[in-house]
């Protein structure tokens, strides 16, 4: 009788290259030793990869889930979300995950987590991974609180960072992680007394990145847009290579999204308007969540996923559009996990791109023969 493990090398790459869901490797990795090689041989990776539809993770209550989007069968008044296993999100802990592998990583704070927090994995020149986290929360005016601090996961070490920030950043705009660096959408900061009203309407925007090697946050790099407070920004990548911006003003129903040419974390420049859409034909007046809004966009087909929450931020919706009048409403479900815990509201992001990656989550070396745990 022949064997699941006995099966032709190019029988078992086409069956693997099937497997609906890239998260349904763990099952196929526990089916032979063979299966589990090949799943983590780079050459098949690339090409199974490259077979996958998009990739995002989504946030909700508490968890954080790996979903696919197939933008093909969205032309085909089809839209495919399909959900694969998720992960808990911890409060006490970082969480650092790789879904391809299977990998996860929990992490200690040095003091503890705030929840307007700001983090972002990057690794450095060496391919040293690290964690950027910062708190720039000057919401309170006599009383602002600042923490700028990197995590070395190699060292298992927290160092703090001298960082003399003439600028400042929303904690819902949180940011990504591209090549190796972390961008953020920043803006001038600006002097409050505490009692008078200060125009926001000149407050300049920009583009910051996040140095992993020099351990340090770069020039201000230009938008291509100038926005103020409330209006709707949101970054995101593309294919892991360059950045992608949305924007709708405060009191227009136009969006508008921008991809870059070139991103370094000392330049940037940007190609012409990637889409723009006038959304009041399909959605009426209605303005995309300016703190917790995301969305990605396939290229090839010039169509934009939006994910949205509605005024309380529990209700959760998705709005594929595109050009010639493209559009849909994806009902996602509610979240309300957050707001009966807490009594907050949560305006998170509510998903990001993900591409699959065979780097492994960079352990803290042993000492002798003790064996390490991970925190």
């Amino acid at each position: 009788m022949t064997m699941i493990s006995d099966l032709p090398q190019d029988l078992v790459e086409n069956v693997l290259s099937r497997v609906p869901l890239m998260t349904s490797m763990r099952k196929v990795r526990s089916t032979c030793k063979r299966w589990n090689a090949l799943s983590r041989d780079p050459d098949f990776a690339k090409r199974f990869v490259k077979g996958l539809s998009t990739l995002i993770i989504m946030r909700s209550e508490f968890r954080l889930w790996l979903m696919r989007v197939d933008f093909q069968g969205s032309l085909n008044n089809k839209y495919d979300l399909d959900v694969a296993p998720y992960v808990k999100e911890d409060n006490r802990r970082l969480v650092v995950w790789n879904p391809y592998l299977g990998q996860t990583r929990r992490i200690k704070p040095r003091i503890a987590f705030h929840k307007r927090d700001l983090y972002a994995l990057g690794y450095d020149v060496n391919k040293k991974q690290k964690i950027l986290r910062f708190l720039d929360d000057n919401t309170t005016f006599r009383n602002p609180y600042f923490v700028y601090e990197i995590y070395d996961l190699k060292s298992s070490s927290w160092r703090v960072l001298d960082v003399n920030a003439d600028w400042e950043m929303d904690y819902y705009h949180r940011g990504l992680s591209l090549k190796g660096s972390a961008y953020f959408f920043a803006k001038e900061k600006m002097e409050w007394d505490g009692e008078e009203e200060i125009d926001v309407t000149d407050q300049e925007t920009f583009l910051l990145c996040f140095d992993f090697t020099r351990e340090r946050f770069g020039p201000r790099l230009p938008m291509p847009f100038h926005s103020h407070a409330e209006e709707t920004v949101a970054l995101s990548s593309v294919r892991e290579e360059q950045l992608a911006v949305l924007y709708q003003g405060d009191s227009s129903c136009l969006v508008e999204i921008w991809v870059t040419n070139r991103i370094e974390p000392n330049a940037v420049s940007w190609r012409k308007v990637f889409l723009s859409v006038d959304i009041e034909p399909f959605f009426g007046l209605h303005q995309f969540d300016f703190s917790g809004g995301s969305f990605i966009i396939d290229e090839e087909q010039k169509l934009a996923l939006i994910f949205d929450k509605d005024k309380e931020y529990i209700h959760n919706t998705a709005y594929p559009i595109g050009e010639n009048g493209y559009y849909k409403t994806l009902d996602l479900g509610e979240d309300r996990y957050h707001r009966e815990k807490t009594g907050e509201y949560t305006s998170m992001p509510l998903v990001c791109s993900y591409f699959p990656t065979l780097v492994k989550i960079q352990q803290r070396a042993r000492r002798g023969k003790r064996k390490e745990r991970d925190y």
